[in-house]
This record gives structure tokens, sequence and C-alpha cells, in this order.
């Protein structure tokens, strides 16, 4: 698995800190909330529910990578 050069460094000095935002919350306004709040607090990275918009939104917003453990299954 290739897992950014950012990440790892946080994974060794044992810094990284996941925030999630919901996997089943797909409230586009609180989703963005939760990552904007995340980045201002230093989170590492972001954990959303997998949903294509919610994805590009994020995107978007911050230099996060998206991890997602959940599909939507509404938006194929």
């Amino acid at each position: 698995m290739t897992i950014l050069p950012t990440l790892q460094s946080a994974f060794e000095q044992k810094r990284a800190l996941k925030v999630i935002s919901g996997l089943q919350n797909f409230d586009r306004a609180n989703v963005a909330a939760v990552v904007k709040a995340a980045e201002l607090g230093g989170a590492t990275f972001v954990d959303i529910a997998a949903d294509a918009d919610l994805i590009r939104m994020v995107k978007e917003l911050t230099h996060y990578p998206c991890a997602s453990l959940r599909w939507n299954r509404n938006s194929s």
C-alpha cells in the first residue's frame, strides 16, 4: 500500500490523528464543518462517508486525503 509521506511521518512520530465525520453522515454542511474544524485543529486526516459528491467537496475544501469505510449504495 502506498502512503503519503506526511501520513507516514505522522505515524512514525506517533502523532497521527484521524477525525471521523460519521460513516453515515451525508449532510454536506455538517461534513464541511467537521473537515474545516479538523484542519484547524491539526488532524492528520479525516474519514468521511463514501459518497462521490462528499469526496469532491472535501477535496475542494482541504488538502486531506479522503478515507472512507462505507459505500453509500444510493450514490451509484
